[in-house]
């Protein structure tokens, strides 16, 4: 037994006798849970987790079910990456109820009581758990056997991270079990990936809304947008297919290789999760506000985001720029702006052609320029290109004293 564990027992069998917490002999994250739990009144003697009604458990299950679809094959993927190990994988709400569970059978169908769907895990009904306390403390949580306030969670360690939506609000919880202490380590990475997979396939669902709405009211001018979509969707898929290798990897404990892939799947997400910001403001009907806006960052996020399309029509995008400029623009308007000179140059390059797209500043005012410069395999031996010049106001970012 650690030194550590040896305190928190210690802790435990202070708190029992006196009430107190000894903040000294817990990590500080954990000491917070335990407080939180006492003053809501967590009973730190319980054996197992309080739960809803069948019926209330059910009508819960029927409001969560886009939800608990898309984390389902994550959650699949958890269990599978645990291998023979004890354990179970949970999904939950904001509010701490289990929505649905995942495990070996001894652990979620044996004689020793798991929580399942409908349990009340909150630190004001369980104390210190891998539910409750992520969404608590709003950030991945790790406890570790006796770490949990009551008495019925110590054979486990469990690890959590709260679930947010597009914009930043938690809405669930996702996390593992382990009877085994030393198996948390080789898990965590993926926890954490499978974690930011839900919310990415969060983000498709609500792109999937976006499209529907932006086709059924013109249909012929944001028809690029879903084939930007569907480009979208599919580095989505292909790093969801990169964690299912991942998972059998970790268990046959080829762990090496998994974190290398594991480390390529977090990016793919990562580069999913720009494009599909990008794509919504595209897709927005809303105007902004003029504010400052890296104009060079925009042109590079939409050359990124037409890489296929760029090169499905076989066209070779260049820039051109000296430093990063930044404009005073509405954010939305100058993205679909950009987009409708890209799509344009596209058709006037044609097949084989050249697309520069050249950014810079006039002398003596404050504008820039930007000019799309188009040379087709038709003129690309003439002397004069075809080109698309617009200006914008600049600013200058003056450095905080």
């Amino acid at each position: 037994m650690s030194p550590s564990e040896i305190d928190v027992l210690e802790a435990r069998r202070i708190y029992k006798s006196t009430g107190a917490i000894p903040a000294q002999m817990l990590r500080s994250n954990i000491y917070r849970a335990w407080e939180r739990s006492h003053l809501q009144g967590a009973n730190p003697q319980a054996l197992q987790a309080e739960k809803l009604s069948i019926l209330d458990t059910e009508r819960l299950i029927e409001q969560k079910q886009t939800l608990i679809q898309v984390a389902a094959p994550y959650i699949r993927m958890l269990s599978q990456a645990a291998g023979t190990d004890r354990h179970a994988v949970m999904l939950g709400d904001s509010n701490a109820i289990i929505l649905d569970v995942v495990g070996d059978k001894q652990t979620v169908q044996g004689p020793e009581p798991f929580p399942g769907p409908g349990s009340l895990l909150s630190e004001a009904v369980a104390g210190a758990n891998g539910i409750g306390t992520p969404l608590a403390e709003a950030d991945y949580m790790e406890i570790i056997s006796a770490e949990h306030f009551i008495d019925g969670f110590h054979p486990f360690t469990c690890q959590g991270i709260p679930l947010r939506d597009d914009k930043q609000e938690i809405i669930g919880v996702l996390s593992i079990s382990l009877r085994r202490a030393d198996a948390r380590q080789r898990l965590k990475e993926i926890l954490l990936c499978a974690s930011h997979g839900v919310e990415a396939e969060l983000l498709i669902a609500n792109l999937e809304k976006d499209v529907r709405r932006v086709l059924e009211s013109n249909p012929n001018e944001y028809q690029p947008l879903e084939e930007l979509r569907q480009d979208i969707v599919q580095a989505n898929q292909a790093a969801r297919l990169k964690l299912e290798v991942i998972s059998r990897m970790v268990a046959g404990n080829r762990l090496d290789y998994a974190i290398q892939l594991l480390r390529q799947a977090e990016q793919s997400i990562q580069i999913f999760r720009r494009r599909a910001e990008i794509w919504r403001n595209l897709a927005s009907f809303e105007i902004g506000t003029l504010q400052p806006v890296s104009l060079t960052a925009n042109i590079s996020d939409l050359v990124d985001l037409l890489s296929t399309e760029a090169a499905v029509h076989q066209v070779q995008v260049v820039t051109d720029w000296y430093e990063p400029i930044t404009v005073v623009a509405d954010p939305r308007s100058l993205l679909r702006q950009l987009l409708h000179y890209f799509l344009q140059a596209f058709d006037s390059a044609g097949k084989g052609g050249r697309v520069k797209v050249v950014v810079k500043l006039i002398s003596h005012s404050e504008l820039v320029q930007i000019s799309f410069i188009v040379n087709s395999v038709f003129n690309i031996s003439q002397s004069t290109p075809t080109f698309q010049v617009f200006y914008l106001p600049t600013t200058k970012i003056k450095d905080e004293q």
